[in-house]
């Protein structure tokens, strides 16, 4: 099976500028794996690069590859290089590690027999895999609640189960419920969309690590 089957971005570093470059990632004829950049990117195709893909399943993925065939595109604007990958460095991070702080608003619908509950709801962390929040509802591991996500450059619609539940305190000392839920039904476009979020807030927020 093809490396990377699912997976849809990448960053090439490029030793000329000592910078990443951003890069699409599809798979080609005969299951070969493709990275587009753009056709000013200077390579020797004898010198391996290092990529990191950006995949669904197993998270931030560092490779040192190999980039030949190089064919521009219909834009005119990129080139499409074939991709072989040499050796795997570094696995940072599976779907439900890599965890970011934030304080997000959001409005939550859970539907039950009798009606349709909604009520507003705090998100303080979240990761590709799912989020802990704080709401007014009374929930139990197993609900499942839907909202809209905003923040990750367009909308996500997101269906978390709750796991569980905890007593926390708010600001003013006064005791709330926290749950801790699971992404249930994610598209893997829109996985891929948090997911690529989630790291690059993880980045800009955690440098050093």
């Amino acid at each position: 099976m093809t490396a990377f089957l699912h997976c849809r971005k990448a960053e090439v570093y490029d030793k000329a500028t000592n910078q990443t470059i951003t890069a699409a990632v599809s798979v080609g004829p005969m299951d070969s794996l493709l990275v587009t950049l753009p056709r000013n990117f200077k390579h020797n195709s004898a010198d391996p690069v290092q990529i990191v893909f950006y995949d669904p399943m197993d998270g931030l993925v560092t490779c040192r590859c190999t980039l030949s065939a190089p064919l521009v595109t219909d834009d005119r604007q990129h080139c499409s290089y074939r991709c072989q990958v040499l050796d795997r460095l570094s696995q940072e991070q599976r779907r439900e590690d890599v965890k970011i702080s934030l304080t997000s608003k959001v409005t939550v619908t859970m539907e039950t027999p009798e009606r349709t509950l909604e009520a507003p709801a705090t998100i303080y962390n979240i990761s590709a895999g799912g989020i802990y929040m704080v709401t007014e509802l009374n929930l139990k591991p197993g609900d499942q609640l839907s909202f809209y996500f905003h923040d990750a450059g367009g909308t996500i619609p997101l269906t978390a189960e709750v796991l569980r539940e905890e007593i926390r305190y708010d600001r003013y000392s006064r005791p709330v419920k926290g749950y801790g839920c699971r992404f249930a039904d994610l598209a893997s476009m829109y996985e891929l969309q948090l997911r690529s979020y989630v790291f690059k807030e993880a980045r800009r927020l955690y440098p050093k690590n």
